[in-house]
């Protein structure tokens, strides 16, 4: 049995409310690799480090980061 497999068949045993809990965790889970996967490119970097010196209005830094 794999882990996802072994989660399954604990989670299924939980109170629903418990069960809920779980799913909130895995939720916040992916929601955290996927901010650790997101990371700025070359462009974006320098247009931060132009703006922490004052040479970017912040709309400049945000369009950087969208555009990214």
């Amino acid at each position: 049995m794999n882990t996802a497999e072994k989660v399954y068949q604990d989670v299924k045993a939980l109170p629903e409310p418990l069960a809920q809990e779980v799913l909130q965790f895995v939720e916040f889970l992916k929601f955290k690799q996927l901010n650790l996967e997101k990371t700025p490119n070359e462009t974006t970097i320098k247009a931060m480090q132009a703006a922490e010196r004052g040479e970017y209005e912040a709309v400049d830094l945000k369009k950087q980061w969208s555009d990214a």
